[in-house]
């Protein structure tokens, strides 16, 4: 099967093309044409939605597909593909039928799943402990957590367990939940970006000189990240764009201690776990309505 696979974010919508086939394992998957265009929150719902369109109609420019497989930040219930809740990285999106909206636009199958939990389909199904709960953290504009169940692939084995939004500082930041001292700002690109007044993330890292004090937050609030995953299931995985760079790994893995030290891993799939997870999912899921 043919599918246009899209990973929305807060920052960038990332397009891809895959070919599977149902059961087929995830690294047999063929892929190609990844892309980014910028998601355009801040000009608000329409201008998300146009980006939406935009990345599927670039993706169906160079192949014909038979589906489209979505993963989306926000809430969203898994057997209807409508985004339950999002917070203002989407305005718009709470109570958005994004399945219903992309069927009608696009007349063919469309399934649409969590982003976090997409990305932690791929990585568990593309990874050593399939036959083990694993979490998956991913890093990006926010933090994302889900849980996926070593023996089934539906709204009861997969789970967002929404780890960005536990309170890490009580009356700390005020997150786009409304919240205050939420999880994810501290941990991500976000809050790095504002705690150093820099957008060159490798940068920061490679000049602990300066930046010192700020890595050393974000190494022990992910630590704690971890620590709350691992209530969870007892194998994590940690994504997302902050991964790949590689110069804080080390500290921050001598900082979480020797009893995680075979329990956790980099993510392997990079920003395309979030396409190919809602592809895999797509084509091997359960969903009751979509």
């Amino acid at each position: 099967m043919k599918l246009a696979c899209i990973d929305i974010g807060g920052t960038t919508v990332k397009s891809l093309f895959v070919e599977a086939q149902k059961g087929a394992p995830l690294s047999s998957y063929k892929w190609e044409g990844y892309g980014f265009a910028p998601t355009c929150a801040a000009q608000g719902f329409e201008a998300i939605k146009r980006s939406v369109l935009l990345s599927i109609e670039s993706v169906l420019a160079r192949c014909s597909c038979d589906a489209i497989a979505v993963a989306t930040a926000g809430t969203v219930d898994w057997d209807s593909g409508k985004v339950v809740f999002a917070t203002e990285a989407l305005p718009g999106f709470s109570g958005f039928d994004l399945r219903g909206f992309l069927k009608a636009e696009f007349d063919m199958p469309v399934r649409v799943i969590n982003d976090a939990t997409a990305a932690a389909v791929a990585e568990h199904y593309n990874g050593d402990h399939i036959d083990s709960d694993e979490a998956v953290l991913t890093i990006g504009t926010g933090l994302g957590a889900a849980v996926v169940a070593a023996d089934r692939l539906d709204a009861t084995g997969v789970t967002d367990i929404k780890l960005g939004h536990v309170t890490y500082v009580p009356g700390g930041h005020r997150c786009k939940c409304g919240k205050l001292g939420c999880l994810e700002q501290y941990v991500s690109a976000t809050a790095m970006r504002r705690d150093c007044a820099n957008s060159d993330l490798d940068a920061v890292f490679a000049d602990k000189a300066t930046y010192g004090a700020q890595i050393d937050a974000f190494e022990e609030a992910l630590c704690f990240a971890v620590r709350k995953a691992s209530e969870y299931a007892p194998y994590i995985v940690i994504g997302g764009g902050v991964t790949e760079i590689a110069r804080w790994w080390d500290d921050f893995t001598k900082k979480l201690g020797p009893v995680f030290a075979d329990r956790i891993k980099k993510a392997s799939l990079g920003n395309r776990a979030g396409a190919l997870g809602a592809a895999y999912a797509a084509l091997n899921g359960s969903f009751e309505r979509q």
